[in-house]
C-alpha cells in the first residue's frame, strides 16, 4: 500500500490554500521564495518569510519550511514544476514559527527535518500558534506544528549529492537563543535565517544585541558572496550590512545614553535613528528594539 502515499498526499495538497508563490533563482543551485517585508496578516497569510531550495542534483534540501502547511505545499509544487526532485532534508534555522510551521507537510512524506536542540526548549507546538492567530483559517488549514526529527547542539557538515552543507550554530544568543546558519562552500552561499534582515527593521525583542553583532562578525569570516537572510530581498555579499549597521548604531547610541544617565523612556524617545525610518515596520518595531537594547546594555 506504500504506492498509495504519493497519491494521497497529492489529493490532500490539492485542497490546500494556494499561495501562488514565485520562485527566484539566486545561484545555479539555489532557488528561493521571498516574502513580503511586513508583519504576518490576513493579506499575506504568512508569506512574509524567505525560504529556499538547494538542488543537490539527487534531491532538494529545503532551508526553512515556512509559515504553514499550505505555504510549504505551494513552494514544493512550484519547485516540482522547475525540476521534479524529491526533498531529502529540511533545515530549520531557528525556532520562530514563521520559519518552521511548514514542517508537517514534509513530515507526512517521511522527510527528515533538522534543527537545533533549542526546539526542545523554545518551540511551542501548542495551539493556537502565533501564526494561527494572525492569518486566515484557510491559509492555516492542515498545519500541524511539528518539531525537527533531528536536533543538534554542535556544528555539523553534510554531504548530499554534489553539495557540502556546513551547519554552524551561533555560540551566543543572537536573534534567537540558538541561531543556525548554513554555508555552501562550493558557491560561497550563506543562509543566515533571521540574523540578516533587509527592506524592513529587524526584530530584537527576545534576542541579544551583543550576541547578534558578534554572530554577524563571525559570519564575515566565511567570506560569502551570496547571503540570503530570513526577511528581505537583497542577496549579494553586502546583504548583511543593513542589519549590522542598524544594530551597531543602536548599541552605540544606547550605550551613550546610559553613560549620560538618561532614563529608558527618554532614551527610547531620543534614539530615533532617522536614517532607518524608510524601512518597513520602523514604526512597529524600532522603539521596542531600543527599549530591549537598553534593558540588556544597562547591565554591562
Amino acid at each position: 500500500m506504500r504506492w498509495m502515499l504519493p497519491l494521497l498526499l497529492t489529493v490532500t495538497a490539492l485542497g490546500a490554500y494556494d499561495f501562488a508563490l514565485t520562485p527566484k533563482r539566486i545561484t545555479p543551485e539555489v532557488t528561493c521564495f521571498f516574502g513580503e517585508p511586513a508583519v504576518m496578516n490576513t493579506t499575506n497569510n504568512g508569506n512574509m518569510v524567505n525560504t529556499c531550495y538547494i538542488d543537490t542534483k539527487k534531491s532538494y534540501v529545503v532551508i526553512d519550511s515556512g509559515s504553514s502547511y499550505a505555504y510549504a505545499n505551494s513552494a514544493y509544487q512550484a519547485m516540482q514544476k522547475i525540476k521534479a526532485l524529491p526533498v531529502e532534508l529540511v533545515i530549520n534555522t531557528h525556532v520562530h514559527d514563521d520559519h518552521w510551521l511548514g514542517n508537517g507537510f514534509f513530515a507526512q512524506m517521511g522527510v527528515k527535518v533538522l534543527g537545533s536542540d533549542d526546539f526542545v526548549h523554545n518551540a511551542s507546538i501548542d495551539s493556537p500558534s502565533r501564526i494561527q492567530t494572525h492569518i486566515s483559517p484557510e491559509a492555516y488549514a492542515m498545519t500541524v506544528p511539528t518539531r525537527p526529527t533531528e536536533m543538534i547542539n554542535s556544528d555539523k557538515t553534510l554531504k548530499i549529492g554534489d553539495q557540502e552543507l556546513q551547519l554552524h550554530l551561533m555560540k551566543k544568543k543572537a536573534h534567537s537563543a540558538k541561531d543556525m546558519v548554513i554555508f555552501l562552500p562550493k558557491s560561497k552561499t550563506l543562509f543566515t535565517g533571521d540574523l540578516v534582515f533587509n527592506d524592513r527593521v529587524p526584530s530584537l525583542v527576545g534576542g541579544d544585541i551583543n550576541g547578534w553583532i558578534d554572530a554577524l562578525d563571525e559570519l564575515k569570516k566565511l567570506k560569502a558572496t551570496t547571503i540570503i537572510g530570513g526577511h528581505g530581498y537583497r542577496t549579494d555579499k553586502k546583504a548583511a550590512e543593513m542589519t549590522y549597521n542598524y544594530l551597531t548604531d543602536m548599541r552605540s547610541q544606547v550605550r551613550a545614553a546610559i553613560a549620560d544617565g538618561i532614563s529608558i523612556d527618554d532614551t527610547v524617545a531620543k534614539v530615533t535613528m532617522p536614517q532607518y525610518k524608510s524601512l518597513k515596520m520602523y514604526e512597529t518595531l524600532h522603539r521596542g528594539n531600543v527599549e530591549a537594547s537598553y534593558r540588556m546594555l544597562e547591565w554591562e
